[in-house]
């Protein structure tokens, strides 16, 4: 049995939940999948309009499409970024340029490979052989310092500045940079997750409730630590030594946590 799910909790802050999250299979061939997470950006007003619109108008857009369009990746690549960039203009249009905006993380699975299209800091992981692996890389302004080594990539969530993130929609046409990435579907579990979940949990903690919960439970445990566990987080020493920067210390239920998820066979 396969199992596609979403899971969403407002956290123990926002006064909204901004997230947005899709699951759905292609009313003409169930084989074809859609993954959507969007977080609507909170600095910036109707963070959740702008969230909604992006997912649901991509959900249409997937429906309207015939199997033999969405069996051909690499068109598919070219009309969805394209779409995307459609989509931005038409929220610029409506309420302006910097008024809202939303991160996107996209997965669409066809009959033999995974396209997945990432703009923002949300999150695409993929798990394979008992490992866990992002596929995705952070637009963001200290994704550079884990890409050039400076850094571990758990490390990042404690800089002051690792919310600051480089490409988005519906901020400005320029900010509108939509990375794609192919993969074969060789994977047991495919998930997304916005920056709530992955700013609190590291990749080891998440690994290891995919080992040990119930494959239908996985969801539920995610968004339960990211939101309501003190993960004890300290900010590292070697940190302090090495950078003078304002740190800070990420703590559960902080921001709006969603997850969406694909497992092939339970």
């Amino acid at each position: 049995m396969e199992i596609l799910q979403t899971k969403t909790d407002i956290g123990l802050v926002r006064k909204h939940n901004e997230d947005y999250a899709v699951v759905t299979k292609h009313s003409k061939n169930k084989n074809i999948k859609l993954l959507i997470v969007a977080d609507g950006m909170g600095g910036r007003n109707k963070g959740e309009v702008a969230s909604k619109y992006i997912a649901t108008e991509l959900e249409k857009w997937f429906h309207e499409k015939s199997p033999k369009i969405l069996n051909d990746t690499e068109k598919t690549q070219d009309l969805l970024t394209k779409y995307i960039k459609k989509l931005n203009s038409n929220l610029i249009k409506k309420y302006g340029e910097d008024h809202l905006g939303t991160t996107l993380t996209l997965a669409l699975i066809n009959k033999k490979e995974t396209l997945i299209l990432n703009v923002g800091d949300s999150r695409a992981y993929i798990y394979k052989k008992r490992k866990l692996l992002q596929i995705t890389e952070d637009d963001s302004d200290v994704w550079a310092f884990y890409e050039e080594g400076f850094v571990k990539k758990d490390d990042l969530r404690y800089f002051k500045n690792n919310n600051i993130i480089s490409a988005c929609i519906g901020i400005c046409k320029e900010l509108c940079i939509v990375t794609p990435t192919i993969i074969d579907n060789d994977y047991d579990i495919i998930f997304l997750v916005t920056d709530g979940v992955s700013d609190v949990l590291t990749d080891k903690k998440i690994k290891k409730i995919i080992r040990r919960k119930k494959k239908e439970k996985i969801l539920d445990e995610i968004i339960n630590e990211a939101v309501n566990v003190n993960q004890k987080l300290k900010i590292p020493f070697h940190l302090k030594r090495k950078y003078t920067s304002n740190y800070i210390i990420p703590y559960h239920g902080r921001d709006n946590a969603t997850c969406a998820m694909y497992i092939k066979q339970v």
